[in-house]
């Protein structure tokens, strides 16, 4: 390394040689040297960049992300990358001269890649192969066996050397093994499934099915649902072919609702098949625009449906002929599950109400049975409409007597009960009265009349009977005197206790008809009647007035009665 005068570095190559003179070497005299100086600053500059070159492109080989080697006719490394010994696992000095034939899995493809390569020139592009490493475990790699280009050709490296590169595509293989297991587990996950599943995408085409889906569809039929096929073409071929019972006759318009509630998917849809199976089909709209469906066979449902319907029509009509032998509100109260069915009873004040017709006896020797079978029907239901218009609970008819109470299954308080109780009384005389025309025109020469009896009082009340049959009744001294308040009661007429009247007399006008002696109860007993203008009020607003009595027959108090009552109504003419 030599200076200038500038002082500029310059490389320089200096040779010291003899003098060649007659023949023989001499030095110069006094020591002195001769030399020569030539200057090598560009070639050294060159051989630097060159060197610098080379550096970088082994650092750039180094750090590539694809493994390269060079091998020689026997396959061992002759040169090698970073790469190559991540790749693999091995040291540096072990890939000396290392044998690649240890990295194959399968020798005999590498016999045939070799091949390939005298077929094809040397060059051979991303064949995948099965190498391991050192630790055995396997690698799926992409090897490439490229021609090295020099001064514009391709010429083989020198020796019959071998140039590589090594794609790792192991994650790559593993990530589609996985995707291909998922995929694998999921066709099978929904083959598994018992019902009818089918995938649609973005544009309406077929994805995935499984078999369910195609035996709901086209049972027993070997029909192509190949992906890709259209939506719409399937549904048209199920109704074309005449799978779909709805659409008989009406294809175009069918498929048009198909189509329209398949891009709206809403509640599940219900599809009648020809073979009587029943589909429900529920669809649903996936994020990318494509649908989901599931395709339920609902047959057994359905059938389970009618015959549920069936039942229940059976059972309604039968509950409908049950509950004419039994009180609306007992039969009310069973039925939603008020009251058990079972021997069971309770303590209640109750308001018990007796009535009959006067005279039934005299009257059934003078009719014949048909006749008075409609003349029975007809009163006992006229006053049942009464009665249960006021919440009457019928205990049970006996001939023409009718047994009725109030507080029980439901109650509005003992003095509610009891003001209801007379209030339906009063009632039916009236409706007896005003049927009296009706009896007459049926040839009765007399006209009929009832008798009412009523008394509040503690009952017990609940089922009585068998295990096997059993009546909602009620029993005990309240009953026996209601009873016997009835047949004391004149014809007409309404006679109730002193307990009832207690409950009533503020809004109901009653007179005082004296003690009567009970059987069965030691001291007589009060009794009271509602008075006959209270008693006769519909007959006021009557368009006709139908007088008929008889002194003779009539005690002190109906004449005192008879004549009030014809008094007000006298002052009702402006008489």
């Amino acid at each position: 390394m030599w200076r200038t005068k500038n002082g500029q570095l310059i490389h320089v190559l200096l040779t010291y040689a003899q003098v060649a003179y007659a023949g023989g070497h001499i030095s110069f005299v006094g020591g002195k040297r001769v030399l020569w100086v030539y200057d090598v600053t560009a070639l050294t500059q060159h051989e630097t960049q060159v060197l610098e070159q080379e550096r970088q492109l082994r650092e750039i080989l180094d750090y590539c992300p694809a493994a390269v080697c060079v091998v020689d006719e026997e396959g061992r490394i002759l040169f090698h990358n970073r790469r190559m010994r991540d790749l693999l696992g091995y040291e540096k000095d072990e890939l000396e001269l290392f044998d690649t034939k240890q990295c194959w899995f399968d020798i005999e493809h590498r016999t045939r890649i070799i091949e390939l390569l005298r077929l094809r020139g040397g060059q051979l592009l991303n064949e995948e192969v099965l190498w391991k490493t050192k630790a055995g475990e396997p690698l799926n790699l992409l090897i490439s066996y490229v021609q090295v280009a020099y001064a514009g050709g391709h010429v083989a490296v020198a020796g019959g050397k071998r140039l590589f590169w090594l794609y790792d595509i192991t994650p790559l293989r593993r990530a589609e093994q996985a995707r291909l297991r998922s995929e694998q587990r999921l066709s099978e996950a929904i083959e598994s499934i018992s019902e009818g599943f089918v995938c649609y995408d973005g544009e309406d085409r077929l994805v995935i099915c499984n078999s369910c889906y195609r035996d709901l569809l086209y049972p027993g039929l070997d029909i192509d649902l190949s992906a890709g096929t259209a939506f719409e073409s399937i549904v048209r071929r199920a109704a074309e072919r005449g799978y779909v019972k709805d659409a008989e006759g009406r294809v175009e318009e069918w498929v048009a609702e198909r189509m329209r509630y398949h891009r709206n998917p809403g509640e599940p849809q219900v599809q009648r098949r020809n073979n009587g199976r029943w589909v429900m089909v529920s669809e649903r709209r996936t994020e990318d625009g494509g649908t989901v469906a599931v395709y339920s066979d609902i047959t057994e449902l359905k059938q389970r449906e009618q015959d549920l319907t069936e039942k229940s029509a059976a059972l309604t009509a039968l509950s409908s002929k049950l509950a004419k032998y039994l009180a609306p509100q007992v039969y009310e109260s069973i039925f939603t599950g008020q009251q058990e069915v079972k021997i069971v009873s309770k303590r209640k004040k109750l308001t018990v109400c007796f009535s009959d017709i006067v005279g039934f006896t005299e009257i059934t020797d003078k009719m014949e049975s048909e006749d008075l079978t409609h003349l029975l029907n007809r009163y006992l239901t006229e006053m049942s409409k009464i009665a249960l218009q006021y919440g009457a609970t019928i205990d049970k008819y006996v001939g023409d007597a009718i047994v009725m109470f109030f507080g029980d299954p439901a109650t509005l308080g003992v003095k509610q009960d009891a003001m209801a109780c007379v209030q339906m009384a009063i009632a039916m005389q009236q409706r007896v009265r005003e049927l009296a025309d009706e009896w007459r025109d049926a040839g009765i020469e007399t006209p009929l009349s009832c008798r009412i009896g009523i008394h509040t009082g503690y009952c017990t009340v609940g089922n009585f009977g068998s295990d096997d049959r059993m009546d909602y009744t009620m029993v005990g001294g309240t009953v026996n005197l209601a009873s016997r308040l009835e047949h004391e009661a004149p014809p007409g007429g309404i006679l109730m206790s002193f307990e009832t009247y207690a409950h009533v007399k503020d809004e109901i006008e009653c007179e005082e008809r004296g003690r009567i002696q009970v059987k069965g109860i030691a001291q007589p007993v009060a009794t009271y009647g509602v008075a006959e203008a209270q008693s006769k009020d519909a007959d006021a607003a009557a368009r006709h007035l139908h007088l008929e009595f008889d002194p003779a027959s009539m005690s002190d108090d109906e004449r005192r009665n008879a004549a009030a009552a014809l008094r007000r109504a006298l002052g009702a003419l402006g008489g």
